[in-house]
């Protein structure tokens, strides 16, 4: 051992070839450490794919640095060698920073929780669990109205709140607004029928009414709403040769489809006993 300090000191090229080997060496097996942790940690193949090959980047920009350090005679550019190397971090963990940062957002204000139905994307669904780097979801057929789930799990990265507006159906108020079309021909007794429908509506809806005038009371203190009347209500227009009237009343996001199919049995009963009401 005495004798090799004064060797390598003799000759610095081949000290310097011998530090880079074992430099080389121990960063391969801390690389292949870490693959095998991220592949334990990250079950989304997509995901493991793009983390795995950013931290290739960076190790590879880190270990550039090194033997730079090494082999270069200077030891007066190091801040240059440090900002190098923060430069390669900023860029090869730019997502990875992202996605955590967009975590502490999640966390402390709340865009949306476990159990609530979000559309992300142009994509919907129901968040099932929040990891570090990306939220799931399972995937519904539709957006909110109606929706049924297909099966499918998604895994969508946290920076997706800073790229696309979050629509969370469970926040705030806590209802959403649907909306049935009835076409009848212009001799139809549409009086008759309006408030027949109105008649239905009121059945299958009113109760929610009252829920929902309690809950824009809640939501008031917390977000500015400007709702008036939450009423089921009946619209009519006269378009292209029919009378439309629109069914529109308040139904919970998961409940929305079934809601709407009750509706329209008892208005297919209603207009095939009802004499002077036809369907456009």
């Amino acid at each position: 051992m005495q004798g090799i300090i004064p060797y390598f000191s003799e000759n610095p090229i081949i000290y310097k070839l011998v530090l880079s080997f074992i430099i080389l060496v121990t960063y391969i097996y801390l690389i292949r450490i870490s693959n095998k942790l991220l592949f334990k940690t990250i079950k989304d193949n997509g995901i493991y794919y793009t983390t795995r090959k950013r931290l290739y980047y960076l190790h590879s920009i880190i270990l550039l640095v090194i033997f730079i350090l090494i082999w270069s005679e200077s030891r007066l550019d190091l801040t240059i060698y440090v900002g190098f190397i923060s430069a390669g971090i900023a860029i090869a963990l730019r997502e990875i920073f992202t996605n955590i940062v967009a975590l502490l957002i999640i966390v402390i204000q709340k865009p949306f929780e476990v159990g609530d139905r979000v559309i992300v994307n142009d994509r919907a669904g129901d968040v099932i669990d929040q990891k570090i780097f990306h939220f799931v979801v399972m995937e519904v057929t539709t957006k909110t109205e109606g929706a049924q789930s297909t099966g499918k799990i998604v895994h969508i990265p946290n920076n997706y709140i800073f790229l696309h507006p979050i629509a969370n159906a469970n926040k705030g108020f806590a209802y959403i607004w649907n909306e049935i079309e009835i076409r009848l021909t212009l001799d139809s007794e549409w009086e008759d029928a309006k408030a027949q429908f109105e008649t239905i509506l009121n059945k299958h809806t009113q109760h929610i009414t009252i829920e929902a005038q309690e809950k824009v009371h809640e939501a008031s203190k917390k977000y500015l709403l400007h709702y008036q009347n939450l009423s089921p209500i009946v619209y009519i227009t006269v378009k292209d040769g029919f009378i439309k009237l629109t069914m529109r009343y308040l139904t919970e996001p998961r409940n929305a489809r079934i809601t709407e199919d009750c509706i329209w049995q008892e208005i297919l009963i209603y207009t095939k006993e009802g004499k002077g009401i036809k369907l456009a």
